[in-house]
């Protein structure tokens, strides 16, 4: 097979799964511009990607995330100095959007999953809508399965903890060890 067949075969394989995984993050523009990065990684790295490529690549995803979160801070920032701009010229002021409107259940699961921290958050969504075993999941993140094991459960117990008290939305991360 070639490397242009093997690359086929690996997008025909793994393309939705790298886009859902992107779509559950951020938005469907973005989402396509993730898959689009991931699989150009994946083209030049074609000969170190393992058998289990599926896993692999949701890795490579989660890092071309993370790396636009970090370009967007530093947008934001600048977008912050142009928004102050805007204030003091209100005539230049953009309308005000409409929130997007949710069932009341779905609000409250939302809002939960927003006010965990980011690892907590990543540690369920992998499980729940990537579908991932709990090695799998170790993997993509770059930990030991016990390790995975461990967030997974802590996880759980602050999204519990923030369903049946939706106030309590800040993360109590005054005991070192429950920072983990």
């Amino acid at each position: 097979m070639s490397a242009r067949q093997h690359f086929e075969a690996l997008y025909a394989a793994h393309a939705g799964a790298v886009r859902g995984y992107a779509m559950r993050r951020t938005t469907p523009v973005q989402a396509d511009d993730v898959v689009a990065e991931v699989f150009l990684i994946a083209w030049r790295r074609l000969d170190d990607i393992p058998a289990d490529a599926r896993v692999w690549l949701l890795g490579v995803a989660r890092r071309v995330l993370a790396n636009a979160r970090r370009s967007s801070a530093r947008q934001h920032a600048v977008q912050s100095r142009l928004e102050h701009d805007i204030r003091t010229r209100p005539e230049h002021a953009p309308a005000a959007e409409q929130p997007l409107t949710l069932e009341p259940a779905a609000r409250q699961v939302m809002d939960a999953l927003r006010s965990l921290r980011e690892s907590d958050r990543e540690a369920l969504l992998l499980i729940a809508w990537e579908e991932l075993s709990h090695r799998e999941a170790a993997r993509v993140l770059g930990v030991r399965e016990s390790t995975f094991g461990v967030r997974l459960h802590r996880a759980k117990r602050r999204l519990r903890q923030a369903l049946t008290n939706p106030s309590a939305t800040t993360p109590d991360i005054t005991n070192p060890l429950e920072a983990r």
